[in-house]
């Protein structure tokens, strides 16, 4: 099998991933009482999708406007669920080996609505600052199209949500797509 060699593509891009999200544990606090629940709380793992568009320079750096979504169960004592909605402004340097793949490293910061919905409760929703970091591999296929695989820490400042609690809100993701160069 042969495989295209090619230095990093100057120009626009698109980007389509999926991932699969894994929760950190969630510390609540401000407990509404009526919330017969633990301070300490699971989540399932879920799953995410992460679109961007995006400007590849020369010089390997590349900026990038995102828009993510993410969603995960509780875990066992709360039936309910929390997504979030975010967009990031990304910063990423890819590491121009000359190979068909292309290392590359990543720090986004932007703002994330969430919304929690527990059963026989209701919904409540609040919007805070996000960061990641993502870390992954471009595979070239041709001058136009790659395969992205990836890992994505992302991190929010406390949600607080209304007459439920407010808690702490991070992931660990692995995602797969393709990027597309115009």
């Amino acid at each position: 099998l042969a495989l295209p060699v090619h230095a990093v593509t100057e120009g626009p891009y698109f980007t389509l991933t999926g991932s699969i999200d894994t929760f950190e544990d969630m510390t609540l606090t401000s407990i509404d009482p009526s919330l017969t629940i633990r301070a300490n709380m699971g989540r399932e793992a879920g799953l995410g999708f992460n679109h961007s568009i995006g400007y590849q320079f020369k010089n390997s750096f590349s900026t990038e406007l995102e828009f993510s979504y993410k969603a995960g169960d509780f875990g066992p004592g709360l039936f309910g669920a929390v997504s979030s909605n975010s967009f990031l402004i990304n910063g990423i340097y890819s590491f121009n080996i000359r190979e068909f793949y292309t290392p590359y490293v990543g720090y986004g910061i932007g703002y994330t609505f969430h919304e929690v919905n527990i059963q026989n409760y209701g919904d409540r929703t609040d919007t805070t600052l996000a960061h990641q970091l993502k870390m992954g591999v471009d595979m070239e296929f041709s001058r136009r199209l790659s395969l992205r695989v990836g890992y994505r820490y992302f991190t929010t400042n406390s949600p607080t949500f209304k007459q439920y609690f407010s808690s702490e809100n991070s992931s660990h993701g692995i995602e797969a797509g393709v990027k597309f160069h115009f």
